[in-house]
């Protein structure tokens, strides 16, 4: 049978309800009840969090000036600490470290937190940024800083027969054929440099690594392979208008001064290798990134997608660059060198072909900051494909 409809009857049922599920007001009572299970619950966190586990580490700094060891003696170890696959995420403030008579810096961090270090001495150009993730006991880190300017970049492997050790120490030179082997004594001395080699302990081999960029606030290596074949996007869908935690947005309001202020902040970034780490860990397909990330090299390379500043170091060194990329093509007689673009004779704006890079430095939820054709920094769509050139760092063992 139909019923009849009675909305007055059905309005003051739904006004019962209310009034029997919803307190007239918020007593003390149950104010101090939730501030004690706040109080409680973070009391409790606490507690676990002193048994949490940390690695020790020491970090050790050394320089090498192109001639001979330098102390890492009063230098400066930076130290990033920071944490974006859980909740909250954490990016600590960066911590300034001085290095004791010997050279060494030491510190704690909670295991599944990561963190990333570089060096600075004086007169030298920064040591690589490397990033790693706490979960050992204990770890040393070796940061090597080298001299300021564009060179090639080996490591050298000495031996010690009588112990069967193997160490590696970096050398670097400004021509490539002339410094690739030791067909006599003194080129051989040459890769000998290092004031530490023990009795007994000599040059065994030697493996080129790349173009090292090096200036006093930033270093990092442009390997053979470091262009990507095709144009990449810098995310996917999924990952479209998303904020990276821990990576600040350096965008612009559209004024002429706020624009060039913002390409002076993004050309100041060159924390690459944090930045990417951190991309990696909180998106889902960092296309981009992961081309960098992804590379089968060396067991000691970090390589990671460049910061905006980073990569405007390689378009303002294009010329440089490229002198030293042709020798190892020439030499080897291939092309292991994927040129940089270089500008059209009689031009200062204009590269030979179109060509942008992606980096890892975010402009917004939208676009990250690309190099372009023309030299500058500037924004592109981030759903867009542009060319991808990834940058490294090494350990060396010493």
């Amino acid at each position: 049978m139909k019923q009849e409809w009675k909305p007055d009857e059905l309005r003051a049922t739904a006004a019962e309800i209310r009034e029997a599920v919803m307190p007239k007001s918020i007593t003390p009572e149950m104010v101090g009840g939730t501030l004690l299970g706040l109080v409680n619950a973070v009391g409790e966190v606490i507690e676990v969090l002193g048994e949490i586990p940390r690695e020790h580490v020491k970090v050790k700094v050394r320089g090498y000036d192109g001639t001979g060891g330098v102390s890492g003696a009063g230098a400066t170890v930076w130290l990033d600490v920071f944490h974006t696959k859980g909740y909250p995420a954490v990016s600590l403030p960066r911590q300034e470290l001085t290095c004791n008579d010997e050279g060494v810096v030491e510190f704690e961090v909670p295991h599944g937190y990561r963190y990333a270090v570089f060096s600075q001495i004086a007169g030298l150009g920064a040591s690589f940024q490397l990033v790693e993730t706490a979960a050992s006991d204990e770890r040393e880190i070796n940061l090597w800083n080298l001299p300021v300017g564009v060179k090639h970049l080996f490591l050298v492997v000495l031996l010690n027969d009588a112990i069967g050790r193997y160490r590696g120490v970096p050398m670097i030179a400004d021509s490539y054929d002339g410094n690739i082997g030791w067909e006599d004594e003194e080129t051989k001395a040459k890769w000998e440099w290092d004031a530490d080699t023990e009795a007994g302990e000599y040059a065994d081999d030697r493996y080129y690594y790349g173009i090292l960029v090096s200036t006093a606030d930033t270093s990092f290596v442009i390997g053979t392979n470091s262009k990507s074949e095709q144009r990449i996007p810098w995310c996917s869908n999924r990952d479209y208008g998303t904020l990276m935690p821990g990576i600040p947005a350096i965008n612009n309001e559209g004024t002429d001064e706020e624009w060039a202020d913002c390409q002076n902040r993004a050309r100041a970034d060159l924390d690459g290798n944090m930045n990417t780490a951190k991309i990696l860990d909180y998106a889902h397909d960092p296309t981009a990134a992961d081309f960098c990330a992804d590379y089968v090299g060396c067991n000691d390379e970090q390589r990671w997608l460049p910061s905006g500043g980073q990569a405007y170091l390689m378009s303002l060194n294009n010329t440089a660059i490229n002198s030293l990329m042709t020798e190892v093509n020439t030499a080897n007689g291939d092309k292991g060198f994927i040129l940089l673009p270089s500008l059209k004779p009689g031009s200062t704006n204009q590269w030979t072909h179109y060509e942008h890079w992606w980096t890892s430095t975010i402009c917004d939820k939208y676009s990250p900051w690309v190099v372009g054709y023309d030299g500058g920094a500037r924004i592109d769509d981030s759903c867009g494909t542009s060319d991808v050139r990834a940058v490294s760092a090494f350990h060396f063992e010493y």
